[in-house]
């Protein structure tokens, strides 16, 4: 049995709906998969309502600043998180997020002479800068992802906005108080925080096995068995062929990694 403990969908910044991305996991041959978009948990809802054969996760993907760099706090939860503190507030971070993508078109026109049709920022539940590097390309834009994000969305560039001022340590107690696991995503991908200074926050668990280049796993497997923490896996799932995430399913855990993390989720909390 192998779990993947991270995917998004069309609610936030995935191309493939609820259904397509169960489907496709099941075709891989993934038996538990946890729904994580970014800020958003209606797509992890629908999930947990499907009959289909593999078991989902409840999660969300919280987006946090540390350092004046994005940290991602993935939460997993026993049961659906339908009312409550975290719904509210994961509500009003969407409206930022809209509230942040008009104004990040708006420095695209300004510095960039780039000008697209806004609608698309409506059509999702959870709008972020790969939602609108997709747009750009779509539009008709001659750039790939890499270069947008690396000369025009990335940090630093003209068009940059953090998505959010929610602290690393409230999103960490957000997801506790609502009776969740708190797992620091893809730590790899850090460029101005460190992961012992994460770890001092409380989480509960590293994702040690990414689909990057830069993921040492041996170093994240000590840093979890050393801190007493989770150690998870996720392919960071958006669509098929994207070169900045993986395939469902392509970074899986099994065997005791998947079991303690079970009996952490749904005896412990």
């Amino acid at each position: 049995m192998k779990a993947d403990l991270h995917s998004h969908t069309t609610y936030s910044d995935g191309l493939l709906t609820v259904n397509e991305l169960l489907d496709r996991a099941i075709a891989n041959n993934v038996d538990i998969i946890a729904i994580t978009d970014h800020d958003c948990v209606d797509g992890a809802i629908e999930a947990y309502g499907t009959k289909k054969d593999i078991k989902v996760i409840f999660g969300v993907e919280l987006s946090t600043e540390r350092n004046d760099e994005s940290v991602h706090i993935l939460g997993y939860f026993k049961d659906p998180i339908v009312s409550g503190s975290l719904f509210d507030i994961l509500k009003k971070q969407r409206e930022n997020r809209i509230k942040r993508a008009l104004n990040i078109l708006e420095l695209l026109k300004e510095h960039y002479n780039i000008e697209l049709d806004p609608s698309f920022i409506y059509e999702v539940d959870s709008v972020t800068r790969g939602t609108i590097s997709r747009e750009i390309i779509k539009q008709g834009y001659p750039y790939t992802k890499k270069h947008i994000f690396d000369y025009i969305l990335g940090n630093g560039c003209k068009a940059y906005i953090p998505s959010t001022k929610m602290t690393t340590e409230y999103g960490i107690k957000l997801i506790h108080d609502n009776g969740g696991l708190a797992v620091v995503a893809h730590p790899c991908l850090f460029k101005k925080n460190n992961v012992y200074d994460i770890i001092k926050l409380g989480i509960d668990g590293i994702e040690g096995r990414y689909p990057s280049k830069f993921n040492d796993e041996s170093m994240y497997r000590r840093f979890a068995n050393n801190n007493k923490l989770l150690f998870t896996a996720g392919s960071d799932f958006h669509y098929p062929n994207d070169s900045g995430h993986g395939e469902v399913g392509q970074c899986t855990i099994e065997g005791k990694d998947l079991e303690k993390f079970l009996e952490v989720l749904y005896d412990e909390y």
